[in-house]
């Protein structure tokens, strides 16, 4: 009986050593992230998808986990500075990601609104203005270096018609 037992314990050591060892695929990776961020255990969401982008560097999806990554660290790690180096790799690394626009203006967003680099900020949003003059995300460009450095609280946001119905 100890015999037994002891071939039972050691079958399943082995497996759980031989499944250790297998790199998980990047979907299961994925579904990791997933999970992490509906229990909002926002240091594991980083963490694994640094895991992703070092596995798979050369994915379809690779330019969307490094976008992620970059808001992971920006809105949910407050490391503001790493966002921008993480976007900044996904503009050299995939020049012509569907997202490079929105990276682009994450990066002027962050300067102004999270490490309150004013100039940065600027020569950013400038830069966006200069390469995308059609974009659609030129109105917000224009809105951000308008209110560049003011707090959000003491603008006067016009809502439109009904805006003055409801202050009333």
């Amino acid at each position: 009986m100890k015999q037994a037992i002891g071939i039972v314990a050691a079958i399943l050591f082995i497996m759980l050593i031989v499944t250790c060892g297998e790199k998980m695929t990047e979907e299961q990776l994925y579904a990791q992230v997933l999970d992490y961020q509906e229990k909002q255990q926002w240091e594991d969401v980083v963490k694994t998808y640094e895991n992703i982008v070092k596995a798979y560097p050369n994915s379809e999806k690779a330019d969307e986990h490094l976008y992620n990554l970059g808001m992971a660290y920006a809105h949910n790690v407050k490391k503001y500075y790493k966002a921008i180096e993480t976007w900044e790799e996904l503009i050299e690394t995939h020049p012509e990601s569907r997202l490079i626009t929105n990276t682009k203006f994450m990066i002027g967003y962050c300067y102004a609104n999270d490490i309150k680099d004013l100039d940065k900020a600027r020569e950013e949003y400038e830069k966006f203005l200069q390469e995308y003059p059609d974009h659609e995300l030129v109105d917000s460009v224009n809105w951000e270096l308008e209110h560049l450095g003011q707090d959000i609280s003491d603008i006067d946001l016009q809502l439109g018609d009904d805006a003055e119905s409801t202050t009333k």
